[in-house]
């Protein structure tokens, strides 16, 4: 517990998560929990390393930012290889997907994170 000097009680800033949403139907069945509310930082060295906005990003800045995401924002997943492997949700796991795969991911994660609705939350 967090004891005021002014006797207003602080606010606690509670971390939301999301279940991401895929619209592709070969997604269908895929779950994957990640952190929504990620610092300024993340969220804007993300987005810059993405290329978002622009239309053509380098590869070791888009291998970055799929790092990024793995190490610092993916929480859990339900994915495992097609000879039966499962894949780690950390950099390792995510880098190892195919690359449509990953950016739908990216993809989902950033309208997620941009806009409001209901989402998972967890402590």
């Amino acid at each position: 517990m967090v004891i005021s000097t002014n006797g207003v009680k602080p606010y606690t800033l509670v971390r939301r998560r999301a279940v991401l949403v895929f619209a592709q139907p070969e997604y269908e069945g895929l779950r994957i929990e990640a952190r929504l509310d990620v610092d300024l930082r993340t969220f804007l060295d993300l987005q810059m390393l993405s290329g978002a906005g622009t239309t053509d990003s380098d590869p070791e800045s888009l291998r970055a930012a799929f790092t990024m995401f793995g190490d610092q924002i993916l929480d859990a997943w339900n994915l495992h290889d097609e000879d039966g492997t499962v894949l780690t949700a950390d950099a390792a796991g995510f880098l190892s997907l195919p690359p449509t795969l990953g950016t739908a991911i990216l993809g989902a994660w950033s309208e997620a994170v941009t806009s409001a609705g209901e989402v998972l939350t967890s402590e």
